[in-house]
């Protein structure tokens, strides 16, 4: 009897995660590269977020979170949903877990679970469908940024070859766009472009870039660059020492991962390898001490 309750909670478990997982990534508009079901799930989301919009200089709290995600939004580019914007993110904290509750619970009494399962896999579900929107958006962010940083070493590159050959620096930036694939480096150097069309000085597009992107790598590449434009410094010396101060911070970066590697290792060499060992070692003990 206990055998079948575990069968019967698990398979519900599985069953549960891929219909709410699928149900989700679906709307979201990720399955098959269609568009259209993200954008009914941002319509779904649409009259909340202008609710909480209304409700945003009223509370302090709210304000604080939705300037929080507005953030992270930048950070991700605006791809997290379909471009959601952080007042949808934030309303699909509430919508996600609705949508979990009423996939789980129909699935529960299909199985004939009792209704105390039931209803405890589908707040399980909820939660996790409530912790997704902002853990998802600061992944997508964090994805974004980890790729920025490592493609701009070489796009600083060619940069300070344009400029070596004489070229200025919105030149090289433009060169840039042209032979990098796309990525977001070449987004964000196509902004500063459109930014300057508009009329906007290069300084402050830069400056721009950093504020955007966010980490201390671009932060100090872009500052430096818009310094150098303002007081007439060498620009290429200023891209090649940009690129160096952003590989040795990588190369620093990994030399601290492999440093922590051994330590992370120290768990599951404790949870996995080391039981198995007492039981080849003590198992032939046990056996003939329970034999005797």
């Amino acid at each position: 009897m206990k055998i079948d309750i575990v069968i019967a909670l698990v398979c519900t478990a599985v069953s549960a995660m891929a219909l709410v997982f699928l149900f989700v990534r679906g709307m979201l508009g990720t399955a098959g590269g269609v568009k259209q079901s993200g954008s009914s799930f941002r319509t779904i989301l649409a009259p909340i977020a202008l609710f909480i919009e209304h409700r945003r200089g009223r509370d302090q709290e709210l304000n604080r979170t939705l300037e929080r995600l507005e953030k992270l939004v930048v950070q991700s580019g605006g791809r997290f949903m379909e471009g959601a914007t952080a007042g949808e993110v934030f309303a699909a904290r509430f919508v996600l877990p609705l949508i979990a509750f009423a996939v789980v619970l129909p699935l529960g009494a299909m199985l004939r679970l009792s209704g105390g399962l039931a209803f405890m896999g589908a707040v399980f579900f909820a939660v996790l469908m409530y912790a997704y929107p902002e853990s998802g958006l600061k992944a997508a962010a964090a994805e974004r940024t980890r790729r920025f940083t490592r493609d701009l070493p070489g796009a600083l590159d060619v940069m300070r070859l344009v400029a070596q050959s004489g070229g200025d620096l919105l030149s090289a930036i433009r060169a840039v766009i042209d032979v990098m694939p796309g990525g977001p480096v070449r987004d964000e150097l196509s902004r500063v472009v459109a930014e300057v069309t508009i009329g906007t000085s290069l300084s402050v597009a830069l400056n721009n870039v950093a504020a955007r992107i966010g980490t201390n790598e671009a932060n100090a590449v872009f500052s430096t660059l818009a310094q150098s434009l303002e007081m007439g410094t060498s620009v290429a010396e200023n891209l090649q020492s940009a690129a160096q101060l952003i590989r040795h911070a990588a190369r620093v970066k990994a030399q601290t991962q492999a440093q922590k590697a051994v330590v992370n290792m120290s768990f599951p060499l404790l949870l996995l390898i080391l039981p198995g060992i007492f039981i080849v070692l003590f198992a032939p003990l046990v056996i003939q001490f329970i034999n005797r």
